[in-house]
Parts: C-alpha cells; structure tokens; sequence
C-alpha cells in the first residue's frame, strides 16, 4: 500500500503516532493496533457499532483493502488527536477521520478511545 502523510507529521512524536495508528488501521495490522490501546479500549464507527476491548477494537478494519492511504491531516492537543484522509482500493475512495482520546498525555500513553467516521465518495478515483 503506498502512504502519503502530511510534510508536518515529524514535527511531534505523537503527530507520527497517530498517523502510525491510521496506516495500521488501512492495513488491517491488529497486532500494531493491539499495542497502542489501553485494555478497554472503545472503538465506535460511527453509523455502525461500537467494540470495546483491546483485541476486540484493534480488529477494526476499514471497508476497503486499500492500495493507497492518503492522510491529509493530524492534529493533536493534550490527550486528543484526529486525522484525516482518503483511502483508495482502485475503484472506491473512502474519507475518513478518526478522533482519539489517549489514556494520558505523554507520548507513551495508549488510546483508550476511538471514533472513525467513514464516507464513500463518488466521483472518478484519481
């Protein structure tokens, strides 16, 4: 899968931790995802369900396989973070935003909580 990420995500360690998080989430690698998230992690898509649970959350997979994963942004302040972009599988695009709140504010600190919101778009796929 080729990744493209914003030029700014290296200014902060947790900038790259998100975008981490949002890479292995595209490619579907629970066990990255596992080690990022507190015991009781909450995931929830929104317009779909909710798992709790490190190893149950960290299954969360998006709605394509996609080729490309393009995050446009990453914000973080204190213990809340949320990124942006598009995914790409070759005939769908998917928009997605992810808002997290970590356990903590140190750049050690797990997720505890995660909601994705995902939109379909329409249109040619270039």
């Amino acid at each position: 899968m080729k990744v493209t990420t914003p030029s700014d995500c290296g200014n902060a360690p947790r900038l790259l931790i998100v975008a981490d998080i949002a890479q292995h989430w595209a490619a579907g690698d629970a066990e990255v995802l596992e080690a990022w998230l507190t015991e009781d992690a909450q995931w929830t898509v929104i317009g779909g369900e909710t798992v709790t649970g490190r190893t149950e959350a960290a299954r969360q997979r998006p709605p394509a396989d996609p080729q490309r994963l393009d995050i446009i942004s990453v914000i973080t302040h204190g213990r809340l973070a949320s990124c942006d972009g598009v995914l790409d599988d070759g005939e769908r695009r998917i928009a997605f935003s992810h808002v997290l709140r970590f356990a903590g504010t140190t750049k050690t600190a797990k997720v505890a909580e995660i909601r994705s919101y995902l939109i379909e778009l329409t249109g040619p796929t270039s």
